[in-house]
């Protein structure tokens, strides 16, 4: 009798008697399906139902079926468009701006000798606090009266603007409070990218005399791709879901300038009480959202399916 077959396999899962391997799986997976059943799905089916209904709660409820009449109105409605051209915007800005710098300050830590694990920790304290919370916190600090950023900027004599009422810049102060809260995550995974970097080729580049040009080039971002991409894909996906920055920040103004689609739709179910536009919208933005996703993480699973076969 060999000695592997005498020890214990502490790690196995006992199978109840008389049970097989595929139902005994089946009974685990059961309570985490239910969950969804009941959380994700069922709510998702009763908006379907409401968007072929006609929902005013001002009016007593649900109504009667009216087909595809909601759908014709959202499509047809310019508010609708208004807060999914400022979604974009805001989406545009604030993810280029978070993935430019959370590579660069990736990079620079990468490089630094001392103090990572405290700039680490330093990095996680905006991730660490809801929207909510810190938005309120930069509502004070944009304050035209009592404001940090209009104080210094009036010591060094500078204009001092009002950055929440005025329509020109409140979508970009928007952005600004996003960038700062998420430009971490950005940094954080990027750096945990850089560090599982193999470092041969690095060493063969550099005794082959490579310039840091040519290395980041040929070497480091196509090695980094894949994370990159990833989280590229997660912030757009959270920045089109926009709703708690502005909620706390601007209500949506000044007018609708930073009125979002999660906003719009918020305040279309949930102050103006029309829940048949309310959930056609949700369902038109999760529909957008599954595609984009689809499309957007097909080459990430193309590659990782590839190498697996390879492998």
């Amino acid at each position: 009798m060999s000695l592997s077959a005498s020890i214990p396999q502490r790690n196995q899962i006992a199978v109840p008697s008389g049970m097989s391997d595929r139902w005994f799986a089946i009974l685990l997976i059961v309570p985490a399906m239910a969950v969804i059943l009941v959380f994700a799905l069922a709510p998702l089916i009763y908006a379907l139902d409401v968007s072929f209904r006609y929902a005013d709660l001002t009016l007593g409820g649900m109504g009667e079926y009216v087909g595809l009449d909601n759908y014709r109105s959202v499509l047809a409605d310019a508010a609708f468009w208004a807060s999914a051209w400022v979604t974009v915007k805001f989406t545009l800005g604030a993810v280029i701006l978070e993935m430019v710098l959370g590579i660069a300050i990736a990079f620079l830590i990468h490089g630094a000798t001392k103090g990572k694990g405290i700039i680490r920790s330093l990095m996680v304290l905006p991730l660490a606090t809801s929207a909510a919370v810190t938005g309120l916190f930069w509502r004070y600090l944009y304050d035209t009266q009592f404001g940090l950023i209009n104080y210094f900027l009036g010591l060094l004599h500078l204009p001092e603007p009002n950055w929440l009422g005025d329509y020109t810049i409140a979508l970009w102060s928007v952005v600004i409070f996003d960038v700062w809260q998420w430009t971490p995550f950005v940094a954080l995974i990027a750096l945990a990218g850089l560090q599982a970097l193999p470092r041969e080729p690095f060493e063969a580049a550099e005794l082959d005399g490579a310039s840091t040009f040519r290395v980041l080039r040929t070497l480091t971002f196509p090695m980094l791709a894949p994370v990159l991409f990833l989280v590229l894909v997660l912030r757009t996906i959270d920045c089109v879901r926009l709703y708690d920055a502005v909620a706390v920040l601007t209500r949506g103004g000044p007018g609708t300038v930073t009125e979002s689609m999660t906003f719009y739709l918020y305040r279309t179910g949930l102050k103006l009480f029309r829940m048949d536009y309310a959930s056609t919208m949700a369902i038109f933005f999760l529909y957008a959202m599954l595609v984009a996703s689809l499309f957007a993480l097909r080459p990430l699973l193309t590659q990782f399916s590839t190498r697996a076969s390879e492998g």
